[in-house]
């Protein structure tokens, strides 16, 4: 993946604002490689393709800690899939993994 741009929605079930589990939904814009690998008995056959820009829709999990203080520890995971050119590249799904640990103002 060159890049990526992801806004999301979260709703939480935690007693403080903002804080503890937490579902999301989220969609991703993205540019990937355009490399394809074809694979066949005797050799594999490795194409260089224009980047792809594509469109992914999927859900996560995670958990947000925040102390008195504003200290939070974040954690989540989602998975989603590409919705229009997923042909164009080997990838057809997108993952997303985030530990963050901030401040809160």
């Amino acid at each position: 993946m060159n890049y990526s741009v992801s806004p999301y929605y979260r709703r939480y079930f935690g007693k403080k604002y903002a804080a503890g589990f937490f579902v999301e939904g989220f969609g991703m814009l993205t540019s990937i490689d355009g490399k394809k690998i074809y694979n066949s008995d005797d050799h594999s056959i490795f194409t260089e393709n224009p980047d792809v820009t594509d469109f992914a829709l999927g859900a996560g999990l995670g958990w947000k800690w925040v102390s008195k203080g504003g200290f939070l520890i974040e954690a989540n995971m989602g998975y989603g899939a590409l919705l229009f050119n997923a042909n164009k590249t080997d990838h057809n799904i997108v993952n997303k993994i985030m530990l963050n640990v901030g401040y809160r103002f």
